[in-house]
């Protein structure tokens, strides 16, 4: 009886759910921007004996590097490759993950004071990380376990692997042994071990092989490693490393030490398919107070002084996600619901409130359809930004899926000013989701309309080559309306066998992408049909479009390599540059940025100044062609027990103008997080801004205070 009245709560949340959706679309929301956010969603999948972490993000990134605390924090670093929507976020953004038995409980928040995105783990785990193929997501793997005191349920029957995908597991496997080797977790690379050598014949298995030896003589198992090495030496004989195990094997001890350890052992667990509702809600209470004394000499050599102190911000910041998750023998359907509101304490302020997300998600278990409606994220295909809309995909075959999009794009109008013309577009796709020697890509048409003309009109390719080591992105778009190239973009990223991992991106792109509601910019009307009723021809609007458009470029190479256990060493370069923009009747021409050369160095510190601390200093220096520019970070992270954590952040900058103007900025802080369980989670954070700004006639010393405090409250 409790099972049904259970069942039948859930079934009438999702219908009201729904409903409260289509209301919120039918109300006309389309003029909101979605809040900054750029973590989309996220999936747990099982992939043979692995448990997928699968992050997808609103926007392009570029994956760097990676560190972690014995605690459980898992840190990844990554540069955004789109405009971020919140560049200047003030509150860290939290996303609650699914339910899942497959892993240990986790959760997610982005950024840090090191600027990274933490998965915060329960306790440590054996992990490893690959980055996506369509460049928006990461994907973190860890062992699937099953909960203490349960039994594995059987698992289905055995899918029948091809050699490429026996291969890919088995350099899984060996990866993931010699990371927890490193790690003092020899159990579980044992255990990973065992489960690559069960594989048909495959490269890694020789390997393997010797390895476990030695990961048993040092768990202290001297018997076992006997046995591990005497195999070695008999299906191995003529290996070119045999004498370094016949040196291992006669160096042995006579008998294994007494040990009193129960070893750890991952059971492949399989999810019960189920309805599961999952969310958060967090409040942030954000207040700033500035100082500033002012010193200047004017043309007739007098001087003026002037001191001010007020508050510059004082809002309280709201977000509520909500997420009905069911699924079935065949189908997953997704229903999620995403609210921002900003209360701004602030005279003569608005308050804003803004709708994020709000669809209703269906797929196959299979992956052969899916259609997601309501308000969402473009995630590729053209698709700018967020739209009110419909998605839709369906697989021809294991290698081909068509895709077709609808929609209006999200505007927001700040002030309350009048609302621009509605846009609407329609894209379609085709995915080739692989090939031999992991080949995929996507090839798109989308064109936008706004009173009835064309707006933007786009094909474009997205290539992607992905391995274990080493993975490619590339992307194109030319604008069949305007004649032009919109964006051109590669991105590299490989890992040596001594895990020194090096990046690299060529990026050029127009921003905002070509439109010819561009040409409106400095115009008395927001409207094409207005403009040409005026006097303007199409093929000058068309012109100001192209003129008013800035193009950007970068090249940026990088890499990281493990100094030693606990410190990583990182590098940077990046050349950058923005073009000007050209006149119209309405606007004067701008003069582009010119060249800016950055030099960054980094390095990542596990236990260097208290036990299981993570340090991170960024040093860099800019020459442009406007000024030269020094900065220097330092970033330290500190879990006192278990669920204490401190963050200290100490920043400086220095920028000197080729006018002679110097100014230099100190920023200080700490943030504080609590974590009192699984479910809710108090943060605090205080800090100073120094900024002084001098020249020949100028002195301006300006000290800002901040703090906010919140909480955060997940539920399932």
């Amino acid at each position: 009886m409790k099972v049904g009245s259970l069942v039948a709560s859930e079934r009438i949340f999702v219908r009201w759910l729904s409903l409260f959706i289509l209301i919120l679309l039918s109300f006309g929301l389309s003029i909101r921007q979605a809040n900054a956010h750029i973590i989309d969603h996220i999936e747990i999948n099982q992939v043979g004996e692995e448990a997928e972490i699968h992050i997808v993000f609103d926007v392009k990134i570029q994956y760097l590097r990676e560190a972690s605390l014995n605690n459980g924090e898992i840190h990844l670093f990554f540069n955004i490759l789109e405009d971020d929507p919140d560049k200047d976020r003030l509150v860290p953004e939290g996303m609650n993950p699914p339910p899942s038995e497959l892993t240990k409980h986790f959760s997610v928040v982005y950024p840090g004071l090191d600027s990274s995105l933490t998965l915060k783990f329960d306790e440590a785990v054996i992990y490893r990380i690959t980055t996506g193929q369509d460049g928006r997501s990461i994907s973190v793997f860890t062992p699937v376990i099953v909960p203490s005191g349960e039994a594995a349920t059987l698992p289905p029957a055995p899918v029948q692997l091809t050699q490429e995908d026996i291969e890919v597991q088995a350099k899984n496997f060996i990866d993931s042994a010699r990371y927890a080797i490193q790690h003092d977790q020899l159990e579980t690379a044992i255990e990973t071990l065992n489960r690559l050598l069960l594989l048909p014949p495959n490269k890694q298995a020789q390997d393997a092989q010797e390895l476990i030896g030695q990961a048993r003589e040092m768990n202290g198992e001297i018997e076992k490693a006997r046995a591990e090495y005497e195999i070695y030496l008999k299906l191995y004989p003529d290996a070119a490393n045999v004498n370094q195990v016949k040196d291992r094997l006669a160096h042995l001890p006579a008998e294994s030490p007494k040990k009193a350890q129960v070893p750890r052992v991952y059971v492949q667990k399989f999810v019960e398919e189920k309805m599961t509702v999952y969310g958060g809600l967090s409040q942030y209470y954000y207040k700033g107070v500035s100082h500033t004394d002012a010193f200047s000499i004017q043309s007739d050599f007098t001087t003026f002084t002037s001191s001010s102190t007020g508050v510059d911000q004082s809002q309280l910041l709201s977000n509520f996600d909500i997420t009905g998750q069911k699924r079935t023998e065949k189908t997953e359907t997704r229903m999620v619901l995403r609210e921002y509101y900003n209360a701004n304490y602030l005279p003569n302020q608005k308050n804003d409130n803004r709708l994020n997300n709000a669809y209703i998600e269906q797929s196959a278990r299979d992956r052969s359809y899916l259609y997601r409606l309501g308000r969402q994220s473009g995630l590729g295909g053209g698709v700018l930004g967020s739209f009110d809309g419909l998605f839709a995909g369906y697989s021809l075959n294991p290698t081909w899926r068509i895709n077709g999009v609808y929609g209006t794009p999200v505007q927001y109008v700040y002030g309350g000013g009048t609302p621009p013309p509605r846009k609407n577009f329609v894209g379609t796709s085709i995915d080739l989701t692989r090939l031999p020697d992991q080949w995929s890509g996507s090839g798109y048409f989308v064109q936008q309309h706004v009173e009835g003309f064309v707006d933007r009109q786009a094909v474009g390719l997205e290539a992607h080559y992905f391995e274990l080591k080493q993975n490619y992105m590339g992307m194109f778009e030319y604008d069949t309306l305007f004649k032009k190239v919109n964006m051109g973009m590669l991105q590299r990223n490989w890992t040596t066998e001594s895990n020194t991992n090096f990046n690299m991106l060529i990026d050029h792109r127009r921003s905002p992408p070509l439109q010819m509601t561009n040409a409106l910019v400095g115009r008395p009307s927001q409207s094409i049909a207005d403009a040409l009723q005026s006097g303007a021809m199409m093929s000058s609007l068309r012109a100001d479009a192209i003129a008013l458009n800035q193009i950007s470029n970068m090249f940026s190479i990088g890499m990281s390599h493990p100094y030693s256990p606990r410190l990583r060493l990182g590098g940077d370069f990046r050349i950058t540059n923005t073009g000007g923009t050209g006149a119209t009747n309405m606007q004067p021409a701008s003069q582009g940025s010119g060249n800016s050369y950055t030099y960054s160095f980094n390095a990542l510190g596990n236990n260097i100044l208290f036990e299981n601390d993570l340090g991170v200093v960024n040093a860099s220096y800019t020459s442009a062609q406007n000024y030269k520019g020094h900065s220097l970070a330092f970033t330290q992270v500190e879990t006192i027990r278990k669920n204490w954590r401190v963050d200290m952040l100490l920043q400086l900058y220095r920028l000197n103008s080729i006018t002679g103007v110097q100014s230099t900025q100190v920023r200080p802080s700490m943030k504080l997080n609590y974590r009192a369980n699984n479910s809710f989670t108090l943060e605090g954070e205080g800090g100073l801004e120094l900024y002084h700004t001098s020249s020949a006639t100028q002195n301006d010393k300006t000290t800002r205070k901040y703090f906010y405090i919140g909480y955060r409250w997940d539920f399932h």
